[in-house]
């Protein structure tokens, strides 16, 4: 039985990039810290809604245990390794002649780090933005591992509440203010003032992340027996997974069918499993 307790064109396109990596980014990064310092002393008074029977039935009991799975993050470095070429072309069946692979490590942070495949199969699909279909490559992401605790992964991967909402709006206002001594948020607070961002400007962004957060975090499903605990969200087409306090994510677009996108999700994700069970 199940008990539940309640819980950021053209010759400019760079240069806004450029921008949103090095002021709004990290400033992203601070809200969310400050957000799951804010819920986790809010949820410490009201009671966290945590599945009982997913600790129960995960590797690590405590809900708060994180960073058990060494083998885990021991690819933090070597995505590509965790998740083979032959593993992605045997899984989504498409041909080596059309592939391409690319590390992104543009952030110091290795936990933001992701090994990309990309097929270029000409499908056509519709993108957000515009009218029509557009071609679109075929992408399998391997992403963000890191040590995460039963509690924060059931409290990040599912539908965002007003209250939670408001906490985050809190949150940012508090760090724009400077009244939360956290160094992260310190940090990237003093990164977007020296970038001569202001008050204002940060409370619109964070707004604006919050708000866009909050759509994505509808999509969330839960998904049964992969890993400790696994959640699918079917706007992003993104798996997350946990196995003994650490995460990673399998973001799968590879056809206009969400089913197929899961599926080939989870079969990646228990491949992953049986290398760092």
């Amino acid at each position: 039985m199940k008990r539940k307790y309640s819980m950021c064109k053209n010759s400019n396109i760079s240069a806004i990039k450029m921008k949103l990596v090095q002021v709004f980014v990290p400033m992203c990064i601070a809200c969310l810290v400050l957000f799951s310092c804010n819920q986790t002393e809010q949820t410490n008074q009201h009671n966290p809604e945590i599945q009982l029977d997913a600790v129960i039935n995960s590797q690590s009991k405590d809900p708060n245990a994180k960073g058990d799975n060494k083998c885990l993050l021991a690819y933090q470095e070597k995505y590509d390794a965790l998740l083979s070429e032959t593993d992605v072309l045997n899984a989504t069946g498409f041909s080596k002649e059309v592939l391409k692979t690319k590390y992104n490590t543009l952030l110091k942070n290795k936990e933001y780090h992701e090994f990309v495949y990309a097929f270029k199969n000409d499908r056509m699909s519709s993108v957000p933005g515009f009218n029509t279909e557009m071609s679109v490559s075929d992408l399998i992401n391997l992403r963000a591992i890191q040590p995460m605790s039963m509690q924060s992964f059931q409290q990040k991967y599912q539908a965002v509440t007003d209250e939670q909402m408001r906490l985050a709006n809190e949150a940012i206002d508090e760090i724009t203010e400077g009244n939360v001594k956290n160094e992260d948020a310190d940090k990237a607070l003093k990164q977007a003032q020296e970038q001569g961002v202001d008050k204002e400007q940060i409370r619109k962004t964070g707004g604006m992340l919050t708000n866009a957060f909050k759509e994505v975090s509808k999509g969330y499903r839960t998904v049964e027996g992969v890993g400790d605990a696994a959640s699918w969200n079917v706007f992003t087409n993104e798996l997350h997974v946990l196995q003994k306090g650490v995460k990673f994510e399998v973001r799968v677009d590879i056809s206009n069918d969400k089913e197929r996108n899961k599926s080939v999700a989870i079969e990646l994700a228990n491949i992953i499993l049986k290398k760092c069970p």
